[in-house]
């Protein structure tokens, strides 16, 4: 089969890589700038409030680093651009959110066109790619929060765009190779799923090549060595703190207490009918069996990936937006497919159920809650309460003139320290065992020397168990409603060091 994809790689094509503007061009990318129009203006008007990951990441961004407990700093370091030049507000947490998507919509369309550049349907393929990618549910669900995924995707993608094979793929270039290893050290800088690229390549390399060893060698080192000019910073800082950014994910892995569950295997796959899309992703599985000209080079950048999440998920567990890294390449796959039939129905009806999902998810944001769609368990109320704790909170510091606030955990740590960021409060929590499992419990950590008055907050009806503060006793409750009979209730204490 490698020798019948070989053949494939060397044929050369008919050569239509002139692009030429249609009328339909022009309409998809009108259609794009207005959903980006769309989801900016979600954004700024939702009243969802950021979730407690978006406030750890903004309170991150207050002091840029090489790293931080849990992830790499790259997103931090986003964050901190959009606050310095738009403010203290959850649309400049959030913004790059739908731009970067929208960035990463525009590369797909182009990376189709270099793929299928030798066939007359080149320019139908990359509308088809960008309206896939725009309308992916994840998608819309990544331009509403900021999260790791979304930098690591820009940069897997504009790497993936400079080693995309098209009419010829027997000349490779080291340097091409240097510049996208580069892009990767960004993808690692913003999550570590970004090796994934690495193994991928490595596989490209291997299996897809017609090419001299010695110069598939030359440039998976050259790869290797653009990724640790990058990332090098990072695991320098890592070194000198303990390595406590990787100590982290192989504890998110939780492979010590292995399940061996067919059933979080098939629970992982019923999730990404959510994030691709439910027919999206059944065009995926049949696009597989297709062999078209690059069926192999985006079939090793996207089933290696969906294998290792599906082995996590057998042995553990894994969230859906594990396998994200996945679904550049799967995209392009499925457009190129859908792409040569002659009649666009299929194509048609795939976009628009997607089209739905995202109109949805963007109605969901600005009005704040799910209406008649949501569930026993509301997801929402994770964003929802938190400005209320607060404004309970800042009534009992002014009235007991308070110096310290200790949280009950890192959420409401970081929920705290985005509400009192103009107030002269210390927001700390309690390591109980003096052992840092997360950043406040590393920079952010009660001890002896924390000013008085101290207030405490803690959900059960007793004192806090804190060495060393002397408790006044319980001076006052918040409790609100944050979904249906669900509530976020609060003690508050007030204790002297």
């Amino acid at each position: 089969m490698v020798n019948r994809f070989q053949r494939h790689f060397t044929h050369q094509g008919i050569g239509h890589a002139s692009y030429s503007w249609t009328n339909a061009d022009i309409f998809t990318l009108a259609s794009l700038v207005f959903l980006l129009g769309a989801r900016l203006f979600a954004i700024f008007t939702t009243p969802l409030e950021l979730g407690v990951d978006e406030a750890q990441y903004w309170v991150w961004s207050q002091a840029l680093t090489f790293g931080y407990y849990s992830k790499p700093p790259l997103i931090a370091w986003i964050i901190g651009v959009s606050d310095s030049i738009i403010g203290h507000s959850s649309f400049s947490v959030r913004i790059f959110a739908p731009l970067i998507h929208f960035l990463i919509t525009l590369i797909l369309w182009r990376c189709a066109y270099k793929l299928y550049d030798d066939s007359p349907k080149a320019s139908r393929i990359g509308r088809i790619s960008a309206l896939l990618w725009a309308l992916m549910p994840a998608v819309g669900l990544g331009s509403s929060v900021i999260s790791t995924d979304t930098p690591m995707l820009l940069f897997w993608c504009l790497a993936l765009y400079l080693i995309l094979p098209s009419n010829s793929v027997t000349h490779l270039s080291a340097r091409i190779y240097l510049i996208a290893g580069l892009l990767v050290g960004l993808a690692l800088l913003s999550k570590y799923a970004g090796i994934y690229f690495m193994l991928c390549v490595s596989l490209w390399l291997m299996t897809a090549h017609v090419s001299s060893y010695s110069k598939r060698f030359l440039c998976f080192v050259t790869l290797n060595v653009g990724v640790l000019i990058v990332i090098s910073p990072n695991l320098i800082w890592n070194l000198n703190n303990g390595l406590v950014t990787i100590l982290h994910l192989s504890e998110n892995a939780n492979l010590s207490q292995p399940s061996y569950s067919f059933n979080e295997v098939k629970e992982f796959w019923q999730g990404q009918f959510f994030v691709f899309g439910p027919l999206s992703l059944v065009c995926f599985f049949t696009a597989i069996f297709k062999r078209e000209r690059h069926s192999l080079f985006l079939l090793v950048f996207s089933i290696p990936i969906f294998l290792i999440i599906s082995i996590q998920a057998y042995v553990k567990e894994a969230n859906a937006n594990w396998a994200v890294a996945a679904y550049p390449a799967a995209t392009l796959l499925v457009a190129g497919w859908l792409g040569n039939f002659t009649r666009q129905t299929f194509s048609a009806v795939t976009i628009f159920i997607n089209a739905v999902l995202s109109i949805t998810i963007i109605s969901v944001v600005i009005v704040g809650h799910l209406g008649e769609l949501t569930p026993d368990s509301d997801p929402l109320r994770r964003v929802r309460g938190w400005g209320s704790l607060a404004k309970d909170l800042g009534m009992q510091v002014n009235l007991h003139e308070a110096k310290t606030i200790i949280a009950d955990r890192r959420a409401t740590a970081s929920i705290l320290k985005w509400y009192f960021h103009e107030e002269p409060v210390h927001i700390v929590v309690h390591d109980s065992d003096n052992k840092p499992s997360n950043h406040f419990e590393l920079n952010f950590n009660y001890n002896k020397s924390t000013p008085s008055p101290i207030i405490a907050l803690s959900e059960k009806e007793e004192v806090p168990a804190i060495d060393g503060v002397e408790w006044v006793g319980m001076i006052g409750t918040s409790n609100h409603e944050i979904a249906k009979e669900k509530y976020r209730n609060y003690y508050i204490y007030l204790g002297n060091n």
